[in-house]
């Protein structure tokens, strides 16, 4: 990123979204002289002896550890990437087993309440998950792997008594909607700046021949739906407020602002702008034909398998928003692992800078580690996310940070909407507003 191109640096955006994911909504707009971007300091990855506590028994280095998360095709290959970083730091080696969303929220759980470990390093993307795993005693704690001077993400969203049970490593800005330059280029079209000219474009879309629909809608449990849904709140009156309030219990669904979200749902779905559902991954190979110009996702779109040139997309936030949502990719050790000290020194040695900046090389990455160089974002619409970001304010994720009855009920409302466009807004916002309580209750 080129210095010319705005005084806020990535390393501002990243310290900012990591503090709006603990302290509420931060907004980015504007600049504040050189910040701090913690160069003086070490990077997290000198590891550590595991002396709080743990039942581990194999002292560190060497044999071998498993690894589980939700990483697969493209992913699965960078993360691999890093994989082989690790191994050669630790000289331990390292097996990775992918899972899908659910079997990762619930295989996990189940495993941890027979006092099984899914495996030694669990990649959780839930906050609130890994409180209550922490809560329960299934989680060993690993404050001493990484140096949150050196990070974006604040320890107190995984902390409890004290203790920090997960360290941050990749972390996903949730912009907007991502398209091919090349088509826009060849039917003469542009980002719209307004809803209007977003309708009009939508328009437009519908009418060129081997367009399905103009909006990829991406499903797996329910949570691509859930990233564009919370698009829609953020698109409300003080919707970035909006948001953080329904997540610290500030506010609830039954605030008008969601109803009208939802509304405007709708008149898209009654227009014939969304697709059919499919799986998130499926999603992209139409996406990248150009049958579903549109599809509003993560900042991990370069690194899916069917982007065959990151350097043909763009992205534009979805008009009228003033926030966009971020997430954290958090690795966890199970109490129940043989070799806890090993997982935390691996662990260390994952999210440090040279591991992170691996993964940061190959595209679809934003590091959690400050220390990241920028010129290692090497694809333009990787190094450009900073800068969209800015404009607006950065809140987390909402059903990843409020955790179950939730975020389950969310995604199952969801994917009713999608089947079913034409369901009351009533009976779309009595069902989260009972899920919400019921979490903010508990």
């Amino acid at each position: 990123m080129s210095d010319d191109r705005s005084c806020t640096t990535r390393r501002d955006v990243l310290k900012t979204t990591g503090t709006a994911s603990v302290l509420g909504s931060v907004a980015l707009a504007g600049c504040s002289g050189d910040g701090g971007d913690g160069s003086d300091g070490s990077d997290g990855s000198d590891g550590s002896d595991g002396s709080d506590g743990s039942d581990g028994s194999d002292g560190g280095s060497g044999g071998s550890l498993e690894i589980t998360g939700v990483w697969s095709g493209g992913e699965q290959e960078s993360f691999s990437k890093v994989m082989d970083h690790v191994e050669e730091s630790t000289g331990t080696s390292l097996e990775y087993f992918p899972r899908d969303t659910d079997s990762l929220l619930t295989g996990t759980l189940m495993d941890y309440e027979s006092g099984v470990a899914s495996a030694d390093i669990v990649v959780m993307p839930s906050p609130a998950r890994i409180i209550s795993d922490a809560q329960n005693g299934h989680l060993a704690p690993v404050g001493d792997a990484w140096d949150a001077e050196n990070f974006a993400v604040d320890p107190s969203r995984v902390t409890v008594d004290g203790e920090v049970y997960a360290a941050p490593f990749k972390m996903d800005l949730k912009p907007g909607f991502w398209y091919r330059k090349s088509f826009f280029d060849e039917h003469g079209l542009s980002e719209p700046e307004s809803w209007d000219e977003f309708m009009t474009l939508l328009d437009e879309l519908a009418a060129i021949e081997g367009v399905d629909a103009p909006i990829a809608s991406g499903n797996g449990t329910g949570w691509p739906l859930s990233d564009l849904t919370e698009g829609f709140f953020m698109r409300q009156d003080d919707g970035a407020a909006l948001q953080q309030g329904l997540i610290d219990g500030d506010a609830s669904f039954t605030d008008d602002r969601i109803a009208t979200a939802f509304d405007e749902i709708k008149t898209l779905h009654e227009e014939g702008y969304f697709s059919q559902t499919r799986d998130f991954g499926v999603q992209y190979e139409y996406f990248w034909d150009n049958s579903l110009p549109l599809y509003f996702m993560g900042s991990f779109t370069p690194a899916q398998d069917a982007v065959q040139d990151p350097s043909d997309l763009g992205v534009f936030r979805l008009p009228g928003v003033d926030g966009i949502s971020s997430s954290v990719n958090w690795f966890t050790v199970p109490a129940y692992s043989d070799n806890v000290d090993a997982a935390r020194e691996a662990l260390s040695s994952f999210v440090s800078a040279e591991g992170q900046q691996v993964w940061v090389e190959d595209g679809g990455f934003i590091a959690s580690n400050t220390e990241v160089p920028d010129e290692a974002y090497e694809i333009e619409v990787m190094a450009n996310l900073p800068d969209l970001a800015a404009e607006v304010t950065v809140v987390p994720d909402l059903d990843d940070a409020l955790g179950n009855p939730f975020q389950e009920e969310f995604w199952s409302v969801l994917k009713g909407l999608w089947a079913s466009p034409d369901t009351a807004t009533e009976d779309i916002v009595s069902p989260l507003d009972t899920a919400h309580q019921e979490t903010l209750d508990n």
